[in-house]
């Protein structure tokens, strides 16, 4: 498919790729026109924050504190399950925020009547406000890594502390949407990516999801104020509702191609596929531009779509597939050699694709004891279990293979030697002295993104059940996160773990694995066959183990996933009710959200097994490892000579019963955490319990 020639949109969305010139105004512009691009500095953005940012200000005003100069930085300390990388994303925007960040006399004078503010020495610091410190970090495109310091606030203890809301508001957001942009843009290949969530988004956050997904790889939008705002290119044709408005499709086929010409794309499946594909060529000549397939099996579609438009004269058409995809849909469509030349993506864009966040912090790691540039600092950090912050302002070097491909993101002092001769650096100046440093633009962050991936190992940038970051993040000169809680843990503050919990049962050196059963989307709120408390069970065993095994005590992690292709009467027919004993609601479909696991699970994972694929798959012991094909969890434990293992996950009563008792059965000291399960029901999983121990299962409450 790549040889086919570009559509007009394609060529025309090409055309628009090239630097923007940027014009900034004070007040809302009502239109661009040509390659530029528009920002807006608009009203301010005090308030878009949280009320304790304010009480923090006034209780360091009266400490002394606030004019300290202090370190903040943003980092993620994990990416979210199943990510490789990250993508930066909203550096920008944090840049226009700290601008506008001002609180005028109407915003002053309404805190006070709140009561927020209750000291007229604390009214008037907010009156003068304006930043006036530096920031470095990670432009817009850069790659990100846990514990990547992507921004660095430098400046007085009150007046960094006070943007902590607004930078978050904005870095996660656009961070997530950036990077699930990126890995529709790595399965995808060169296939035209349209943005289409704007009508699942408030109308401000669809704004900044185009931008950020434009950052991430794609290269249109439907969203019209990005167009305005950003100069991201900007199309479409026609819905449903036109076609429906006429009295056949005939008719209006033939006003859009009055109103737009052939050219345009046409919406061929309001009816039926091929039957909308011969119309429209009727209607519009061979010549047609585009037709788009918005629902049912696009593989199927758009194969005999492309066989009846080459038989009808219409080589040319391109075709474009749409309806809830996501970069799991699109990888399977391209392994299928699908004949689809663009992809319009909606909803999973301004949802990060099941991670609506980056899960971006920002801490407090240096304070001096006065104010002044010239200060000397004092590093400064957290030691709450499993949320280590790391002290000091840090210098990040990216190394690089003779292949050329990123190796480590590696952290140190200010001051220390660097990694190696060509390690990147990708901090740069994004404000000096309360002045802008850095100015960017959508189209050369997205640039830069492109050209970061491509220093990514190929593997890394195919969707795959990995539950690592592609690189490491290193730490030299410095303690890292896991050492320092390691250390904490000696000192008598022990992070609560599996071993931990069975007080010693089957010796520590026993080589132990932790199960985690089918923590997925649909088996959690609001999922096809939800069970209560799953998101929970998930956030749990984030707290329990998380990314460094910093709390786990265990040899390795695996997990399982229900992967269901063809299961058979596993799922009710069609139209029949299940009987939620042996037939269930259609659930965790192969490659689809509900079989992505909870977002709340950031967990680093050994492997994952699939099951389910054409049976009902209850026991992780019927799963295949994901990386290795045909290699079952058994066999995966025993040549990595594990002898005991944990079990939790979901359900109690079903998925979680029958793991332990294979796990119980092939030999295996077998314990179920129950604090880190969630059942269907209270008497089934009682009933559940009770099989297990009777198994020999030991079960730890």
């Amino acid at each position: 498919m790549s040889d086919l020639p570009r559509s007009p949109e394609r060529s025309a969305a090409m055309e628009c790729m090239t630097p923007h010139a940027v014009i900034i105004t004070a007040e809302p512009t009502e239109h661009a026109s040509g390659n530029v691009c528009v920002v807006d500095r608009g009203a301010s953005v005090a308030l878009k924050t949280d009320h304790y940012e304010i009480t923090m200000v006034a209780s360091a005003l009266q400490s002394g504190i606030a004019e300290r100069r202090a370190v903040f930085e943003a980092f993620a300390r994990r990416l979210p399950a199943g990510r490789a990388y990250g993508v930066v994303a909203g550096v920008d925007r944090v840049i226009d925020a700290i601008e506008r960040f001002r609180f005028d006399e109407e915003t002053v004078e309404h805190l006070v009547d709140a009561g927020v503010v209750a000291d007229l020495d604390v009214a008037d610091w907010l009156r003068s406000y304006r930043f006036g410190g530096d920031v470095t970090g990670y432009p817009d495109g850069e790659l990100f890594f846990p514990y990547s310091p992507v921004l660095t606030v430098e400046g007085g203890f009150a007046e960094c502390v006070v943007l902590e809301t607004v930078v978050l508001s904005i870095l996660n957001y656009d961070c997530a949407v950036a990077s699930a942009a990126a890995r529709v843009r790595d399965v995808a290949d060169d296939r035209l990516l349209i943005e289409g969530g704007s009508r699942r988004a408030d109308p401000d956050a669809a704004v900044a999801a185009a931008r950020a997904a434009h950052i991430g790889g794609f290269d249109t939008t439907s969203n019209l104020e990005a167009g305005r705002r950003y100069g991201i290119p900007t199309g479409g044709t026609t819905a449903h509702a036109f076609v429906l408005a006429h009295p056949d499709e005939r008719s209006a086929f033939a006003a859009q191609r009055d109103a737009l010409g052939t050219a345009s794309t046409y919406l061929v499946d309001t009816f039926d596929v091929l039957e909308g594909i011969r119309r429209a060529v009727e209607v519009v000549g061979p010549d047609i531009g585009a037709v788009r397939i918005d629902s049912g099996n696009l593989l199927a579609a758009s194969i005999r779509a492309r066989a009846l438009l080459d038989a009808l004269g219409a080589e040319g058409c391109r075709i474009v597939a749409s309806g809830d995809l996501d970069e799991f849909k699109i990888a399977e469509l391209e392994e299928a050699a699908a004949p689809i030349d663009a992809y319009l993506v909606g909803t999973s864009m301004v949802t990060g694709s099941g991670h609506p966040t980056a899960s971006v912090v920002y801490k407090l790691v240096a304070i001096g004891d006065s104010a002044g540039a010239g200060v000397p600092l004092r590093a400064v950090g957290k030691l709450s279990p499993g949320k280590i912050t790391v002290g000091g302002r840090k210098v990040v070097h990216r190394t690089v293979d003779r292949s050329g491909f990123w190796t480590a993101e590696v952290l140190s002092p200010v001051g220390a030697p660097r990694a190696g001769a060509d390690a990147h650096d990708p901090q740069v100046v994004l404000v000096a002295g309360g002045e802008r440093a850095w100015q960017d633009d959508p189209v050369e962050a997205r640039s830069r993104c492109a050209a970061r991936r491509r220093g990514l190992r190929p593997e890394d940038r195919v969707p795959h059940p990995r539950r690592s970051p592609a690189i490491p993040t290193e730490w030299v000169g410095m303690e890292s996160p896991a050492a320092t809680e390691s250390a904490n843990g000696e000192q008598g503050q022990p992070a609560p773990s599996g071993l931990a919990r069975l007080a010693g049962k089957g010796g520590a050196d026993m080589s132990r694995a932790l199960i985690i059963v089918d923590v997925q989307n649909d088996f959690c709120e609001g999922g096809s066959l939800a069970v209560e408390g799953g998101h929970g069970v998930a956030a749990s065993l984030t707290d329990l183990v998380g990314l460094d095994r910093a709390g786990g005590g265990y040899s390795y992690v695996v997990a399982s996933k229900d992967w269901h292709i063809d299961p058979g009467q596993h799922f009710a027919a069609p139209g029949a009710n299940p009987d939620f004993v042996t037939s269930w609601p259609v659930h965790c479909a192969a490659g689809t959200q509900g079989a992505a696991f909870s977002p709340n699970l950031q967990v680093a994972l050994d492997e994952v097994f699939l099951k389910g694929q054409y049976s009902n798959g209850y026991s992780s012991f019927e799963g295949v490892a994901g990386s290795s094909e045909g290699v079952g969890l058994r066999d995966w434990l025993a040549e990595r000579g594990v002898e005991a293992v944990d079990v939790v996950g979901i359900a109690t009563d079903y998925c979680v019963r029958a793991t332990a008792l294979d796990a119980a059965a092939a030999g295996f000291d077998t314990s179920v955490l129950v604090a880190h399960c969630a059942g269907v029901a209270p008497d089934s999983s009682a009933a559940a319990l009770e099989e297990m121990a009777a198994a020999g299962v030991t079960v730890v409450n």
